[in-house]
């Protein structure tokens, strides 16, 4: 999954990762729908959003056995008053973080 009006050059070197088949780019609590309800694997977000865009989306999906890490795989973290409730670079994972498939 990717974002509908944010794909950006560092998100697109997060997914060269990755055997990456298909992309699909859709609002924000789509893609976390999407994710939970097994029909895609992952969504990074590489950029600036705010947590209300995250939190409910991230609940559906851990509530459906999925996992919303920030970029280096730590869990992520809500309440950033430091940063004006913004999240921090973040990956929506179906189950857990996929294997890598090369380094880029």
């Amino acid at each position: 999954m990717t974002s509908q009006s944010h794909l950006n050059p560092a998100t697109d070197g997060f997914l060269a990762r990755y055997h990456v088949i298909e992309r699909r780019a859709l609002a924000s609590s789509l893609k976390f729908g999407l994710i939970a309800r097994g029909e895609a694997d992952f969504y990074p977000r590489i950029g600036p959003t705010s947590e209300w865009d995250t939190a409910a989306g991230h609940a559906v999906l851990a509530a459906a056995g999925g996992t919303v890490t920030n970029i280096d795989g730590a869990p992520l973290l809500y309440g950033n008053a430091g940063r004006g409730f913004e999240s921090p670079d973040f990956v929506a994972w179906g189950r857990g973080p996929l294997p890598r498939s090369r380094e880029v």
